[in-house]
């Protein structure tokens, strides 16, 4: 038996999603859920940009599942922010941008993972919007810009706070720091989830008052 088996034998590894056992130590979904979140879900491209409608500009803006109408969405996300399941945010990033295809991405110059503070960088490790850009790149080779817009203001986190709050949590907590390289870019910014969009908004707020740029979005889920 080869190590990984005797690994795998003694130490399971459980599907993101609903938490059942995995046959195969390198999936990270039991087929059940990969169906579910996977084959039978096509990315919305209308919902996130109409939110974002009156608020900022953006070209184009794309999510996988709704997180409300999909349990095993919230527990994925859940795995990979609080269980460190990393390849999992790969995972589902890659997928997403597959099912998305070439045209999508045709005219974007580079990918800006939403930055964490450090503070909570060092408290989590990661940053889960990190693996999320690099599951896209993997499928599309567009380069990833992960210190051109840091996260200067620490924020407590955004969960149960309403609208108005989201956005007073992250008003004036993003600067970007190589103005020239994104300058007349399309820029895709990357998040885990979008709720009201307060984050998103103040990251392209914060970009297109300094410069001249297009911006797009992609999300692994909406709220």
């Amino acid at each position: 038996m080869l190590l990984n088996d005797l690994v795998h034998l003694f130490f399971p590894k459980y599907c993101g999603a609903c938490s059942g056992p995995l046959i195969d130590p390198k999936d990270e979904l039991c087929l059940a859920c990969e169906n579910k979140l996977i084959f039978k879900s096509q990315p919305n491209c209308s919902e996130l940009k109409k939110a974002l409608r009156g608020r900022v500009k953006v070209i184009s803006a794309a999510f996988l599942n709704d997180f409300n109408k999909h349990e095993s969405m919230q527990k994925a996300i859940h795995a990979v922010k609080y269980h460190k399941r990393k390849r999992l945010a790969i995972f589902l990033a890659e997928h997403l941008s597959i099912k998305l295809g070439k045209p999508f991405f045709e005219k974007i110059d580079c990918i800006i993972p939403v930055p964490l503070h450090e503070k909570k960088m060092k408290t989590r490790g990661f940053n889960q919007c990190h693996l999320i850009a690099q599951g896209i790149q993997n499928k599309t080779s567009i380069p990833i810009r992960y210190d051109h817009l840091l996260r200067k203001k620490y924020t407590e986190s955004q969960t149960h706070k309403n609208r108005l709050e989201r956005w007073e949590n992250v008003e004036n907590a993003f600067e970007i720091t190589n103005e020239e390289a994104l300058k007349n870019k399309h820029l895709l910014l990357v998040d885990d989830v979008f709720t009201t969009g307060a984050t998103l908004e103040a990251c392209i707020k914060t970009i297109q008052k300094k410069i001249i740029c297009d911006c797009s979005v992609i999300t692994l889920a909406k709220a």
